[in-house]
């Protein structure tokens, strides 16, 4: 017996054959070969014709069966994971009125506002655990205003996965999870949020009767059997958003776990066992795939719109023809951390739920013609994305979430290293890449609602990590990176709406204080981080010494080392005093004018600049202060100084 599980996504159809005994995946396709088209009419608008996803599974489906070498007849149960939070609409002969507004399409956005304005916030965080935002219910909302014509035709409404099961089964039904998703859903009450549809004036006759994410939900249609070369006796037997359907894939079920995808969007995942929603409403919290009022499961997503889309842009646009995401990544290796000054942030698709549903666009910053190559593109581009994340992630764990590891699949950004092992150094976790994808979760969860697994645990039972990615990068520099990251950001979102950015108008002061702070702890934890391996070395030698004299010298080397780190707090609070023009815009500038700095003399710059005392330094570099006086001679070579020239006043006037 097989299962097969589908992936609706607005990029591509993905599909799994698993076979249901001994949960070995037979077979995993994605179809078409280039992504499908997004229709966007307007700004910030995004569609796709429902069509297009059914022609594409009906292809997907005769390849994948055909190369899998299986009968047809021995598949006896389909799945289905869907991009979440999409409308399409049906007239009473199920022919679709109007192209699907799709996930990512932000027209919406204000009438969700006023929505959450003239419902209470409290009532609708307590009661629907978000804000009505940009979901389906303020699309159809947005449908009834502008097209009023389409919105009289309709006989029901349906999420993406909702209207492909309807193609399959000739049956019109949608669930809990899939209401939640589409802020219909009331947890107070437990039933379809009667405010939300009296506020929109909808009628809860366009809903679709209410299935179990688990269940029979039909059998294939003649028809349909025929288009996908199966039988009609294949039942229908799961649905999800593809968020919850990935958490799900990742055996992310039970309260503290958390999956992380990175596609076109990037998500974070994390389940509680109890109704949570975000005062700020940056976070959305939706019933889960295994959600019940008795056993409360919900899932808090993080959704970041602008995410992969941005780095597919940069291979699309930027790089050369015949270049892959491998090449581009080999490349970006050979840049340094932070590449070199250049950063970029990726949201450019469409309003961001996690800056309150603002529009930041993307930005490319401190673009050096005569330095930066596609290699620092590429590298700056795999950092953007991540950088997203962590920002977002940091969200979460204001939240209460426990962040420590985080389960992905083998696919998209994270199957960049640089990706990766930028998350965990900024974050300190762990990430543990699984070999599995969102159309074999769907299989599988299909097995265990046909009875093929006692359990959705056994159904997931066995799938282990194929590779774990840990903290590599020097944090210091990683958090250099992603403070200028951050500064850059919060420029773009300080602007006042519609105004193209002066010079004049951006919040230089607060911007330097910010950077400046970051980067000192930047600096700070490098140190610790220096300390910290030094220990361990002498700790290290400790055991191998066997003479007691030995070993109470070596106790008294470490108690001196950690003596000297206190002194050198009391430095780092002479820093942080004075530490307004330390700031990495003007560390970029001076490594741009003298490329062979290294990291070494950029800190002594730095240091130098604040006016510190030789002594000073030397506690803070751990040499003596001959050593420093060393260091400023090599230092003025590689400036090209003379020696009557003053040190401090060349540094500043950079």
């Amino acid at each position: 017996m097989y299962l097969l599980g589908f992936d609706i996504g607005s990029s591509f159809i993905k599909a799994a054959i698993v076979e249901a005994q001994s949960r070995r995946v037979v077979a995993v396709q994605s179809w078409p070969d280039t992504e499908m088209e997004m229709i966007s009419r307007q700004s910030g608008w995004a569609e796709q014709s429902p069509e297009i996803w059914w022609q594409n599974i009906c292809t997907l489906t005769r390849r994948i069966i055909s190369e899998s070498g299986i009968s047809a007849n021995d598949i006896k149960a389909i799945g289905l994971a869907y991009q979440m939070h999409g409308l399409v609409l049906v007239d009473e002969n199920q022919q679709v009125l109007r192209p699907a507004i799709i996930w990512c399409d932000s027209r919406a956005v204000e009438i969700g506002k006023d929505a959450f304005q003239a419902l209470g916030e409290v009532n609708c965080l307590r009661t629907l655990l978000n804000s009505p935002g940009n979901f389906t219910a303020s699309k159809l909302k947005w449908v009834k205003d502008n097209e009023p014509e389409i919105y009289r035709r309709i006989h029901k409404i349906m999420l993406p996965g909702d209207y492909i099961a309807m193609r399959l089964t000739g049956q019109i039904c949608t669930t809990v999870t899939g209401l939640s998703e589409g802020i219909f859903w009331d947890f107070i009450e437990n039933k379809v949020s009667g405010a939300i549809l009296d506020h929109f004036g909808i009628g809860e006759d366009v809903l679709p009767q209410i299935v179990p994410v688990f269940s029979n939900q039909g059998y294939l249609t003649h028809k349909a059997a025929e288009m996908l070369g199966l039988h009609t006796g294949v039942q229908v037997a799961y649905r999800a958003g593809d968020q919850p359907n990935n958490a799900l894939a990742l055996n992310v079920i039970q309260p503290g776990e958390i999956a992380a995808t990175c596609g076109t969007s990037g998500v974070v995942y994390g389940v509680f066992d109890k109704p949570i929603f975000d005062a700020q409403t940056r976070i959305n919290a939706f019933a889960h795939v295994n959600h019940s009022p008795e056993t409360p499961r919900i899932g808090a997503l993080l959704c970041i719109n602008g995410a992969g889309i941005g780095h597919g842009w940069v291979k699309n646009q930027i790089a050369r023809d015949g270049i892959s995401y491998q090449d581009m990544e080999r490349m970006a290796t050979s840049v340094p951390v932070g590449a070199d000054g250049l950063t970029m942030l990726p949201f450019g698709n469409g309003a961001e739920r996690i800056f309150n549903g603002q529009n930041p666009n993307a930005h490319i910053f401190n673009l050096q013609y005569n330095r930066h190559t596609r290699a620092h593109l590429y590298r700056a581009s795999i950092e953007g994305v991540a950088f997203s994340m962590v920002h977002g992630i940091n969200i979460l764990k204001e939240m209460g979430l426990q962040v420590d590891l985080l389960r992905v699949s083998n696919d998209n950004m994270f199957q960049s290293r640089v990706f990766c092992n930028t998350i965990a150094t900024l974050l300190d976790l762990q990430i543990e890449m699984m070999d599995t994808t969102g159309a074999t979760g769907a299989a599988k969860a299909a097995g265990f609602s046909i009875g093929a697994y006692q359990t959705l645990e056994e159904a997931f039972d066995g799938i282990q990590p194929v590779e774990v990615f840990e903290s590599v990068f020097n944090r210091g520099q990683c958090l250099q990176a992603y403070s200028y990251w951050c500064s850059s950001l919060e420029g773009v979102l300080s602007r006042p709406v519609g105004k193209k950015a002066k010079s004049s108008e951006m919040p230089l002061s607060k911007v330097t204080e910010n950077v400046g702070q970051l980067h000192t702890l930047a600096l700070k934890l490098s140190a610790k981080e220096e300390l910290l391996s030094q220990v361990q070395q002498q700790l290290e030698r400790l055991q191998k010494v066997e003479h007691p004299k030995s070993l109470k010298a070596e106790l008294q080397k470490i108690t001196r080392r950690i003596a000297e780190s206190e002194q050198q707090n009391a430095v780092w609070n002479q820093i942080e005093a004075r530490s307004q023009v330390l700031h990495n815009p003007w560390t970029a500038r001076l490594h741009s004018l003298f490329p062979s700095l290294s990291l070494d003399d950029l800190k002594l710059c730095e240091m130098l600049k604040l006016r510190l005392s030789s002594k000073e330094l030397a506690t803070f570099f751990n040499i003596s202060v001959r050593g420093v006086e060393t260091r400023r001679y090599r230092l003025r070579r590689k400036l090209s100084m003379n020696t009557e020239n003053d040190m401090i006043d060349f540094l500043n006037k950079v």
